[in-house]
């Protein structure tokens, strides 16, 4: 790994407005929005609480400002606000010193949770079923693309997006495979953010030292019996619904798709350390990984499967000292 390390960054008023503003150009910008709790996570451990979190209020009042004008919608500041949430968790791991590992993890089940019961208490409040508000949902979507249509200022067939079927098909498929995405997504939120702050500070303050950094994050391993929980989410993937019917394979998909996700981060753990290993780095390092990550991240998960029983790390510091 490079001992290279940055300058001690001069904690001026225009780099603090700085991080504040690419928060938000980052939670405007879809896919790199998962991004956004790092600015405000990294701005937090430099400046402290006060100002920290008072840049994520701003952040949050303009969102809300820009809902308010009709310029963007409101699940802007919705978004906004949820990342923020996992900023705060992030840079209260940092000042407290808080093991990563175990703080991301609580984090992760805490906001499952707290998700899961808010929406129970929505559809309870709705006297509906889930499938039937996930319905009227869908139907109200098609009907806003149609109308668009029609209009002129839509020009995708609906049928190349798959939504020329029944409203109530496409519901059943968005709750058979939504749950699984919203648990890899919060994790892996949780863990990338982590790191780059790990690995942030680390550089940002040299002088400064600290009980954990990002090599804690890659470190990772599942225990054992992480394993046995791959058999079974497996076994319920392909004969569940034999077991319980109509959602037993989708049970064992989420289970897969939730033990998986840690294997990745173990997986990823394994990757880097054979670049260090190998001195790859630069721009070839980059593309590798962010390939590795985006189209083959499945080969990463299993990656941190077959380490339970390898230790490739381990193997890699025998033959270093070699």
């Amino acid at each position: 790994m490079t001992t290279e390390i940055l300058q001690q960054p001069k904690l001026g008023i225009s780099r603090w407005l700085l991080l504040g503003a690419s928060s938000v150009v980052l939670c405007l910008s879809y896919l790199m929005a998962i991004f956004t709790p790092f600015p405000l996570a990294i701005a937090t451990v430099l400046y402290g609480r006060m100002r920290g979190y008072s840049l994520m209020l701003a952040g949050l009042l303009l969102c809300v400002a820009l809902g308010a004008s009709g310029v963007l919608d409101y699940t802007l500041a919705s978004s906004y606000f949820l990342l923020s949430f996992f900023a705060v968790v992030i840079s209260e791991t940092m000042l407290r010193s808080w093991k990563p590992v175990r703080s991301l993890v609580a984090t992760g089940i805490v906001f499952l949770v707290l998700f899961a019961g808010g929406l129970t208490s929505y559809v309870k409040a709705e006297k509906k079923t889930i499938m039937e508000i996930a319905t009227i949902e869908v139907s109200k979507v098609i009907t806003k693309l149609e109308e668009a249509k029609k209009a002129g200022t839509f020009q995708q067939d609906l049928s190349d997006l798959g939504l020329a079927r029944p409203a109530g098909e496409i519901a059943q498929e968005i709750l058979r495979t939504i749950p699984g995405y919203l648990v890899m997504g919060v994790f892996f939120i949780l863990w990338v953010n982590t790191y780059l702050v790990l690995k942030g500070r680390r550089l940002l303050q040299p002088a400064v030292t600290h009980e954990f950094d990002e090599n804690h994050l890659l470190s990772f391993k599942v225990p054992f019996a992480g394993a046995y929980v791959v058999a079974i989410s497996l076994a319920m993937a392909v004969w569940g619904n034999q077991l319980i019917p109509v959602w037993g394979e989708v049970i064992g998909m989420l289970l897969l798709q939730t033990i998986g996700v840690f294997y990745f981060f173990q997986g990823f753990g394994v990757t880097l350390n054979f670049l260090n290993h190998f001195q790859i780095l630069g721009f070839l390092r980059t593309i590798f990984v962010m390939g590795v990550v985006f189209f083959i991240p499945w080969m990463v998960a299993v990656l941190g499967i077959f380490d339970t029983w390898f230790d490739f790390n381990n193997k890699f510091k025998k033959k270093v000292s070699n």
